[in-house]
């Protein structure tokens, strides 16, 4: 029986990827998976088909009352449509109806934004769309279906989103540019502006002009004497648009309101503060009523997240608060939300962590501790010697650890640091010891990192597992990185100016995301970091580099004394595909390459003795080197170059050394075992699957895992720690494993009883 203790995958690098419910549950896109910030049982209840390229946004209803029973649904998408869907619960079961009632053709121009809403007075609704004409349009609905009513100009670049709130009167900071009900309309651009618009009835049903509302007498009145051409569309500022529902006519205006200037990059989202319910109880019965705040919060490539509301004097919209990084060479966030209260702020930001603020007084917003991950395909994961925490590496260029946090009872798994910030491709992973590792990349070299003594002191901080005060202090305090470099280089003591450890620069410095601050060598963690000290303050000093491969590197592994690291890169011939062995005390190569692969070696793997070294490729093929007798290298001892029909991806020793298998695409597992005389190995069993076999590790029993992975698995490993004993008695162990889709899993497993 297995149980998920620990999920971490990263926010896609996409506009409009999270949202949060009524409830407060917050969800994002990623990879291919929708991923709930809170534990909680969604179902499936609908699948909308009939788009033939990708979906790029959705519009839901919203609005102070939505009309019947059902509910509408837009979505665009690359095939040039804007589809129509409407949506109704079945009582009899979990499952809802979703039929497809128009189809809007929109040409090559593409939406990236929808919102849908409902006119002021009206319960008939109303589509706006933003995308790459760099126009706002405007749908209305008349007999259930919607046509264009108005073009909105303005915007210089695309339009990234766009969100419609209704005014209420009752808010605090009452604005006299809106009317009871009127649409408020929040457009962002790559053009680094928002613009918002109103949308106010500007006639009753007899046609006539509303009496307060004197841009649409004037517009009426420039009608009547045939100067708006027949259009009604006499300026870039107000516009007039006509809807029949019930038999009569009714006319709106749509009017540019305000213009937002203060970020310097890319606008990616806007979003309304969401509406207040208030409930009125009297003891014959209970009244509802909404207040719309007037707060608009905005997220940028600039790396900010601002607060918008009208100034009271001059009802000016002013951006009082301004959240986000400072410094860095991130591309700052894709969007930010409030939460139903408007007490927290979720954000999304470039390196994939969900981030967020809870408001401590009227404009001062705090960090808390949220969520992170990786943002692309995880190639490698390695778990401490001892099981105190687990490294991942990924093509999304970093290498994360993550670790326990165990406080008041309570444990949670969190990523703690950021060792190593690349500029290539990360491919693989191993550990030399508890606090040392090397790592290979999608370049030639090899390179070796040393744990700095602020992370071992917040490691023992956070897991609350002391460490010893001299494997502390030989250490370096932290790591930094020159500009324009790719080493993280180590900080000592003497390297921290002790006039300025009275300044914490946490949050405030303007260093480079690997590159930190003197003062910041000096903390250490009481709680998990947030993604600005993670980007900048978690860096482990680079110690070494191993040169001597030709190609990008592949794999590498390290052998269960500390003594070898073995390596390997992407090879074409033989002569390339060799193995190379490195002494960890001199760091220098121990003999010769070791041979015996003509394609690229996918795996290494030490025998749980270190007897031997188990190599396997593309070549379809697995070698097995021996230590030699005087320990200080390893030699060819068994070859199999046939052992299967495609690429073996992983192979794995069993704890005795007795077997080790081989996974391949092929779709099958081997087992092999030496045989009782002679030097010979045997396959014993031969295990089929459904898939290619991409990755391997071996446990006491075999089990069966339901919290799969969506994509291919790249490593599987067992956490090197004792059995601990679940609520039921029985002895349980951990499983990390990563993957294609972004995400990073740990299990606990409890096997039956002997």
């Amino acid at each position: 029986m297995a149980s998920l203790d620990y999920l971490s995958i990263g926010c896609n690098r996409v506009s409009q990827a999270t949202d949060c419910d009524s409830d407060g549950l917050v969800a994002y896109a990623a990879n291919r998976l929708i991923a709930l910030y809170r534990p909680q049982e969604w179902t499936c209840s609908a699948i909308l088909s009939g788009h033939t390229a990708g979906v790029s946004c959705l519009g839901t209803s919203s609005g102070r009352e939505i009309p019947g029973d059902t509910d509408l649904i837009a979505s665009a998408a690359s095939d040039g449509t804007i589809r129509i869907w409407e949506r109704r619960e079945n009582e009899e079961g979990i499952e809802d109806t979703v039929n497809c009632i128009q189809v809007l053709s929109i040409g090559a121009k593409y939406p990236l934004c929808l919102a849908l809403g409902f006119l002021p007075g009206l319960s008939v609704p109303v589509l706006i769309s933003g995308g790459t004409d760099n126009k706002l349009t405007v749908f209305t609905s008349s007999d259930a279906k919607f046509a264009k009513a108005v073009v909105l100009q303005g915007h210089s670049d695309w339009i990234r989103s766009v969100e419609i709130a209704t005014y209420t009167s009752d808010v605090v900071d009452e604005n006299q540019h809106f009317r009871e009900g009127d649409l408020m309309v929040a457009s962002a651009s790559q053009d680094k502006y928002i613009r918002i618009w109103k949308i106010s009835k500007a006639s009753d049903n007899t046609g006539k002009p509303a009496a307060d509302d004197f841009n649409a007498q004037m517009m009426s009145a420039l009608a009547e004497a045939g100067l708006d051409e027949g259009a009604m569309q006499l300026s870039t500022k107000a516009h007039l648009m006509e809807v029949q529902a019930s038999s009569s006519k009714h006319t709106y205006s749509v009017m540019f309101d305000a213009l937002l200037m203060a970020h310097d990059d890319w606008v990616h989202s806007v979003n309304w503060q969401p509406a207040i319910l208030h409930l009125t109880r009297t003891l014959v019965a209970s009244a509802k009523s909404y207040a719309q705040p007037m707060s608009l919060i905005s997220a940028s490539a600039d790396k900010s997240i601002m607060i918008w509301r009208p100034d009271s004097a001059s009802e000016a919209w002013v951006n009082q608060v301004r959240l986000g990084e400072v410094g860095g060479s991130t591309l700052g966030y894709y969007g930010a939300r409030f939460s139903p209260d408007g007490q927290f702020v979720i954000a999304n930001g470039y390196n994939g962590a969900i981030n967020v603020w809870s408001q401590t007084s009227a404009t001062e917003w705090s960090p808390r501790v949220a969520l992170s991950g990786h943002t692309a395909p995880i190639k490698d994961l390695q778990w401490e010697p001892s099981g105190k925490f687990l490294v991942t590496t990924s093509l999304d260029q970093t290498t994360r650890l993550a670790a326990p946090w165990n406080r008041d009872g309570l444990s949670t798994w969190h990523e703690i640091a950021r060792p190593q910030i690349h500029g290539y491709d990360l491919q693989c992973f191993a550990f030399v010891h508890g606090y040392g590792f090397v790592s290979g990349a999608d370049e030639k070299i090899i390179r070796v990192f040393e744990a700095p003594q602020t992370f071992v002191q917040s490691l023992a901080s956070l897991t609350k597992e002391a460490e010893d005060a001299e494997v502390i202090a030989k250490r370096p305090f932290g790591a930094s990185v020159p500009a324009l470099g790719l080493s993280n280089k180590a900080v000592f003591a003497g390297d921290i100016d002790k006039d300025a450890t009275t300044h914490d620069v946490r949050n405030l410095s303007a260093y480079t995301a690997v590159a930190s601050t003197p003062t910041s060598f000096l903390d250490t963690l009481q709680h998990p970091p947030f993604e600005q000290h993670l980007l900048q303050h978690t860096l482990w000093p680079e110690v070494n580099k191993l040169y001597g491969h030709g190609y990008e590197i592949v794999s590498v592994a390290a052998s269960h004394n500390g003594r070898f690291v073995a390596s390997a890169c992407k090879a074409a011939k033989a002569e390339h595909a060799s193995v190379r062995l490195w002494s960890t005390k001199t760091w220098k190569e121990v003999s010769l390459p070791l041979a015996g692969h003509n394609l690229t070696v996918t795996s290494i793997r030490f025998s749980p003795d270190d007897r031997y070294l188990l190599t396997v490729g593309r070549d379809r093929g697995w070698v097995l080197f021996q230590v030699t007798e005087d320990g200080q290298t390893y030699e060819l001892y068994l070859t199999n170059p046939k052992a299967h029909a495609r690429i073996i991806w992983d192979g794995a020793w069993t704890h005795d050394a007795r077997i080790f298998a081989t996974g391949s695409r092929d779709k099958t597992v081997k087992f092999w075992t030496f045989e009782a005389t002679g030097k010979a190995l045997k396959n014993v069993l031969t295990m089929k699957f459904d898939e290619s076999v991409t990755a391997l590790d071996f446990a006491p029993e075999l089990i069966h895992n339901r919290n799969a992975h969506v994509a291919t698995i790249n490593s599987l490993v067992w956490r090197p720690r004792p059995h601990n004993i679940d609520s039921a008695g029985l002895p349980t162990l951990q499983l990390g494993s990563c993957s294609d889709d972004n995400s990073v899993r740990l299990f606990t497993v409890a096997f039956p009883a002997n």
